[in-house]
């Protein structure tokens, strides 16, 4: 039975005949030309929600220490302190009333000479003030950085990251000549595909390989599978969550293997919970040309404070209070 703060939407979602395990699945699409895949349409929006990152292994150090035979032998010796004492004397100084009256007169005759002077440098820094604002430019429109040129620098500097990475010095001049010889490109579709060709082996390019596992087709294959998997899902429509939230994309080098998560954030359609899950994908071999690894988990289970705690129980019962692998 429903609570009646759940207003989802109930729908039919049939389970496949064949069931794919998942890195087959994804393999089959890493194995699909880039030209059929969508990289250079998504890298431009997706660009600026990637983080690169190199995994070093924390080398634990362990120091051990043995008392001196010096500080062993002063436990023995003993010690002696001195203490001194110092004494001090107050005297009293009396003045006279034509004294006190003679230092006031001086005080107020400084105060008017500071007040006069504070006036007069006041006035001056008000017209320097003034003159300054007078000459004061604005700075043309021109000069300014366009929001083409910021995702231009995002785009280059994730390609420039991961050639840093993967690729050999060479292939890095490479490509860092190519691309930055290059403008904000209006059409990506277009630009992309010249520009990678001109300094990159699709075969042999990781970084290629890499970008290949970067784009909406892969998350179909999370969507759908999450949906068929988790039977909550599958009558209970959610939608996804715009913004940077929504979907994040993280690359971790190892040793000898490359991991490339995402992140999804999905709510339901009356707002009344979201939940976050991630899609692991594994890249071995010399070459980065192996899927070896996939799996697909919820991480994450939020309420709305209005949820009432009926519903919450509910949906943490189906979604194992947001910690649940799917596969």
């Amino acid at each position: 039975m429903k609570s009646n703060n759940s207003t989802a939407t109930t729908y039919t979602l049939k389970k496949p005949a064949i069931e794919i395990p998942l890195d087959k699945q994804i393999d089959k699409l890493f194995q699909k030309p880039l030209q059929r895949l969508p990289v250079f349409k998504d890298l431009p929006r997706l660009a600026g929600r990637i983080i690169i990152e190199k995994y070093t292994p924390q080398v634990a150090t362990t120091i051990t220490s043995e008392p001196s035979s010096s500080s062993s032998s002063s436990s023995s010796s003993t010690t002696t302190t001195a203490t001194t004492t110092t004494t001090t004397t107050t005297e009293n100084i009396q003045s006279s009333d034509n004294t006190i009256t003679s230092i006031e007169s001086v005080d107020t005759n400084k105060k008017r000479k500071s007040k006069a002077l504070s006036l007069k440098l006041s006035k001056d820094f008000g017209e320097l003030g003034k003159d300054n604002e007078d000459k004061l430019e604005v700075e043309p429109l021109e000069s300014q950085e366009t929001n083409e040129n910021k995702v231009w620098k995002t785009v280059k500097s994730v390609i420039f990251k991961l050639s840093e990475l993967y690729e050999n010095e060479e292939t890095q001049n490479k490509i860092k000549s190519t691309f930055n010889s290059e403008k904000a490109p209006s059409d990506y579709q277009l630009s992309l595909p010249q520009l990678f060709n001109e300094c990159m082996e699709e075969k042999t390019s990781k970084v290629i390989k890499i970008l290949k596992l970067i784009h909406q087709n892969i998350i179909y294959i999370g969507c759908y599978e999450l949906k068929i998997n988790v039977p909550y899902l599958m009558v209970n429509l959610t939608k996804d969550v715009r913004g940077p939230e929504g979907w994040r994309i993280n690359v971790f080098k190892g040793k000898d293997i490359t991991t490339v998560i995402h992140t999804r954030r999905e709510e339901a359609m009356d707002k009344k919970f979201y939940f976050e899950w991630q899609l692991h994908i594994t890249l071995s071999g010399k070459d980065l040309d192996e899927i070896s690894f996939a799996s697909l988990k919820i991480i994450d289970l939020v309420f709305d404070p209005s949820a009432s705690l009926q519903f919450k129980q509910e949906v943490s019962r189906s979604l194992c209070n947001g910690n649940l692998f799917v596969m």
